[in-house]
């Protein structure tokens, strides 16, 4: 195996991982039972809510809209299986929502048809310049839903690379992107990976889905997500190159800013307009 690659289940403190708030939910602390079977028995765990009052309207017509989005995952899951076998398939996970949201997806999607949790690996790709938020969420992930990490620390081209050596049976992995993303206006559900690159299928269930599809998802099913996402951030990258989203920005009279001059910014969620979902990112000096 590449030195620089990691097989690991890691256990740390709830600090950092938070619960959606629903509007239909109370908000003490509750149990996340996502089932029974033995393959995902570590799946129900406590974990603590968003510090954020406020809550997310989830309407009839919403829930309809999301429902109809997880059975489009399903079955682009169900067409996937039809093409690889469960040991060809490993998914990336980065700590950020889109992710999260893949992840909780397709371990329901493994639940339900008796997949072992552990069959799909989790690869992240480790950074220096992480936050120590997302680097923890990810570890609590891992338990949660006890899934097999492997971990590298380089670029992802580097990563898969590596992997295709380590890994050969892997043949296709999962990948939390949208067409509003960057480069990703024109890929499709399954597209190959770009030459030069290691040969291997992206796999997109997420393509079609909206900014607030995703936090529609989170809120209606109360998955568990990052807790930087409660500070303003709506798009995590690196600690050097993202910062809250100036656009929630709380006024200075809002209550639940502090006295001390600190800024305070309203939740990833609350966010309206979707295409400043990046503007918290610092563009790259040229």
């Amino acid at each position: 195996m590449n030195k620089c690659c990691t097989h690991t289940q890691t256990t740390i403190a709830t600090s950092n991982v938070t619960t959606a708030p629903t509007a239909l939910q109370p908000r003490s602390k509750c149990v996340l039972a996502l089932g029974s079977n033995s393959s995902n028995k570590h799946m129900s765990e406590k974990l603590e809510r968003s510090d954020s009052k406020a809550s997310l309207p989830l309407t009839a017509d919403i829930r309809v809209q999301i429902e109809g989005r997880m059975q489009t995952a399903f079955d682009f899951f169900t067409q996937t299986l039809e093409l690889y076998s469960v040991d060809q398939l490993m998914f990336c996970f980065n700590g950020g929502k889109d992710c999260t949201v893949l992840l909780d997806l397709l371990m329901r999607y493994c639940r339900l048809h008796s997949i072992n949790s552990r069959d799909i690996p989790m690869l992240y790709i480790k950074s220096d310049d992480a936050f120590a938020e997302i680097d923890e969420f990810v570890a609590r992930c891992v338990r949660h839903y006890n899934v097999q990490l492997i971990e590298y620390k380089e670029s992802l081209k580097e990563a898969l690379t590596h992997m295709s050596a380590d890994m050969p049976r892997i043949k296709a992995v999962f990948v939390g992107s949208r067409n509003t993303d960057p480069y990703c206006e024109h890929l499709e559900p399954m597209s190959p990976t770009d030459n030069g690159w290691p040969a291997m299928m992206r796999l997109n269930p997420l393509l079609q889905w909206s900014y607030h599809d995703v936090w529609h998802y989170i809120h209606m099913y109360n998955v568990p997500y990052c807790r930087l996402y409660d500070q303003g951030y709506t798009s995590i990258g690196y600690r050097s190159n993202t910062v809250p989203n100036p656009h929630l920005l709380r006024c200075e009279s809002d209550t639940h800013c502090a006295n001390d001059g600190t800024c305070c910014y309203r939740p990833a969620w609350e966010l309206e307009d979707a295409t400043q979902e990046r503007a918290g990112r610092i563009a790259r000096k040229q």
